[in-house]
C-alpha cells in the first residue's frame, strides 16, 4: 500500500520553478530589495543543508546559534541578521514554534534548498549524493533528487539514477507478455474475472465516489494492524529486503518520471528515450521475477494450500461449511485472481509513473521500437489517460496478433473499462468498443459464468 498507493506528490515534484517564483514575490510583498533577494536564497540554503547534514528537521535556539556562527564564519551578512529572521518568519518560509525551534515552514521548501545546494557543489558532495540516489526508497531522498536534477543541468544525477535503475532486478529480463512467456497464466484466464463497460445506470461521479470511498477505507488501517511483525533480525529477513527492493524500484522509477516531466523540453530526446526506457523496464524486470515464482506449479500448490487452510479457519464456525475440494476450488481462484491484480497493477505503475501529455512523440517512440505486448498496453495506457485518446481499431487489430497474450489482452479491457467508468464516453462509442474490442456492457468487473 504505502508503495503503490502513496506516490510521490507532484505538487511538490513539478513545481520547481514556482517556489523559485513565489519565493521572490513572497519577500519582495515584504519589503525585501531587489539587491537583497541573493542573500536571503543563500542563507535559506545554507540552512537547509545544515539541517539535512545533521539529520535535522528543526533546530533549537542552541543549535540555531551554531548554524548561526558557522554562517557568520563562512559569508557576510549585509543585512541585520534579525531582520532577515523576521521577514522569513513573517513569510512563512521559515517558522518558529512555541518552544523556539525553528525549521522551514514548508517541507517541500527543505527539499528545494537541499537539492539547490547539493547542485551547486556536486563535486565535493558525490558521495552525499551517490547515498541519496541509493536510497530512493526514503521519500525525502527522492524529492531531493528530483529537485537536484531542476537546479543542476549536470548530468551527473540523471546518469546515475539511471545505472541505478538498471541494476534493480538485474537477474532479471523485461518481461514481453506474449503468449510464448504468459502460456501458464493465459490457462487461468476462465477463473479470472473479466472486464465489462460500465452500465446505463452508472455515472463517472458515482464511480468515482465509490472509489475515494474504498480507496480511505483503505487508508485507515494502521500499516502496524496488517503486517505481522518479524521477530528475527531485520538485515537477515529475505521478506523484508524484498519489499525494500520492491519499493526503492517503484521510487526510483517515480524520481525517473518527474525528471522527464519536468524537462521535457530541456532534455535531449536520445536521454529523454533512455530514461523512460530503462523506467519502463524496471517495472517489467519486477514482473519477470513474479512470474518467476508464479509459474512453478510446486509453488502454486503451496500458495493455494496456504488459503484453503486459511478460510477454513475463517468459516469454520458457519451453519454451511464447503467441503474441502469447493475451498480448494475457491482460492486457486483467489489465488490467480490476485496475480492478475499484480500483473495489472505494475502495467497502471508504468502509465501512471512515466505518462504525460508532454511526452508523447518520446512514449510512441519507445513502445513503437520495443514492439511488445507490455510496451504497447503502456503506450495505449498513456494515450487514453493523459490524451483521452483511444485508437479502437489499432488496438483491435494488434490484439488480434498470434504473439499477443490473452493475460495482456485481458488487463487492455480492464484498462479501457475502467477509464470510461471515470469518464464520459458517448452511446455509440461504447457500441463500437464493446463490437471491436469484445467487451461487454455490463457491470464493471464480473465472473465468468
Amino acid at each position: 500500500h504505502e508503495t503503490f498507493e502513496k506516490p510521490l506528490d507532484k505538487e511538490i515534484t513539478s513545481q520547481g520553478y514556482c517556489y523559485q517564483a513565489l519565493i521572490y514575490l513572497y519577500l519582495r510583498k515584504n519589503g525585501v530589495k531587489n539587491d537583497e533577494i541573493d542573500t536571503y536564497i543563500n542563507y535559506l540554503t545554507e540552512f537547509a543543508f545544515y539541517l539535512f547534514s545533521n539529520s535535522k528537521l528543526e533546530l533549537n535556539e542552541t543549535a540555531f546559534n551554531k548554524f548561526l556562527e558557522s554562517y557568520l564564519a563562512k559569508f557576510n551578512l549585509p543585512i541585520k541578521h534579525d531582520l532577515i529572521l523576521k521577514n522569513l518568519q513573517q513569510t512563512r518560509i521559515i517558522a518558529i514554534d512555541s518552544f523556539s525551534n525553528l525549521s522551514f515552514g514548508y517541507s517541500y521548501l527543505y527539499f528545494f534548498f537541499v537539492g539547490k545546494y547539493l547542485a551547486e557543489h556536486l563535486l565535493e558532495n558525490k558521495k552525499t549524493i551517490d547515498s541519496i540516489l541509493n536510497n530512493l526508497h526514503v521519500n525525502a531522498n527522492a524529492y531531493i533528487a528530483i529537485f537536484i536534477s531542476h537546479h543542476s543541468r549536470n548530468s551527473y544525477v540523471l546518469d546515475e539514477i539511471v545505472l541505478n535503475s538498471m541494476c534493480l532486478f538485474e537477474k532479471n529480463t523485461p518481461t514481453s507478455l506474449s503468449k510464448d512467456e504468459l502460456s501458464f497464466f493465459d490457462n487461468q484466464l476462465d477463473i479470472i474475472v473479466r472486464a465489462a463497460l460500465p452500465s446505463k445506470t452508472s455515472s463517472p461521479e458515482l464511480e468515482r465516489e465509490k472509489r475515494l470511498k474504498a480507496q480511505e477505507e483503505i487508508e485507515s488501517y494502521r500499516e502496524d494492524e496488517l503486517l505481522e511483525k518479524p521477530s528475527i533480525n531485520k538485515e537477515d529477513d529475505p521478506i523484508l529486503n524484498l519489499a525494500k527492493e520492491l519499493r526503492r524500484s517503484v521510487k526510483t522509477v517515480e524520481v525517473m518520471g518527474s525528471i522527464i516531466k519536468n524537462r521535457a523540453g530541456s532534455l535531449e530526446k536520445s536521454v529523454l528515450e533512455t530514461v523512460f526506457l530503462e523506467a519502463m523496464n524496471v517495472h517489467l524486470k519486477i514482473l519477470d521475477s513474479f512470474f518467476e515464482i508464479i509459474k512453478d506449479e510446486d509453488q502454486q500448490t503451496e500458495i493455494v494450500d496456504i488459503l484453503s487452510i486459511r478460510l477454513e479457519e475463517i468459516i469454520k464456525d458457519k451453519p454451511k461449511m464447503p467441503d474441502h475440494d469447493h475451498l480448494v476450488k475457491i482460492s486457486k481462484s483467489l489465488f490467480w485472481n490476485m496475480n492478475f491484480s499484480v500483473v495489472y497493477g505494475f502495467i497502471n505503475k508504468i502509465i501512471h509513473s512515466l505518462g504525460s501529455n508532454k511526452l508523447s512523440s518520446i512514449i510512441e517512440t519507445v513502445c513503437d521500437r520495443e514492439n511488445t505486448p507490455a510496451a504497447f498496453l503502456v503506450k495505449h495506457g498513456i494515450l487514453l489517460w493523459y490524451y483521452k485518446n483511444l485508437r479502437i481499431d489499432e488496438i483491435a487489430d494488434r490484439i488480434r496478433d498470434d504473439g499477443f497474450s490473452d493475460t495482456a489482452k485481458s488487463i487492455m479491457k480492464f484498462m479501457i473499462a475502467s477509464y470510461c467508468s471515470l469518464h464520459p464516453v458517448g452511446y455509440k462509442d461504447l457500441q463500437k468498443i464493446e463490437q471491436r474490442l469484445g467487451i461487454p456492457s455490463r457491470k464493471l468487473i464480473q465472473r465468468n459464468s
